[in-house]
């Protein structure tokens, strides 16, 4: 079983008491663990869905432009 190094976040065995990278003690708290593993999901997961949501907002602002020069070309043939 491995641990995740909370200085440098590499995955370390258990057995080891400091991170041979960067000689961090190690999280010997199995709750700790837990809840750093759940932090850096989080802020992956909010990372992941703030691309998502500026990817459509990007989209959304080109297909706006492009139905605004529809607009002006239709009404420029009337």
């Amino acid at each position: 079983m491995t641990r995740v190094c909370t200085g440098c976040g590499r995955n370390i065995d258990k057995e080891f008491v400091y991170c041979p990278w960067c000689g961090e003690q190690r999280v010997i708290n199995e709750r700790e663990y837990f809840d750093i593993i759940y932090e850096r999901y989080s802020k992956n997961r909010h990372e992941q869905r703030n691309k998502q949501l500026n990817a459509v907002k990007e989209r959304l602002e080109e297909l706006e432009h492009e139905l605004n020069v529809l607009v002006l070309s239709a009404e420029m043939h009337k």
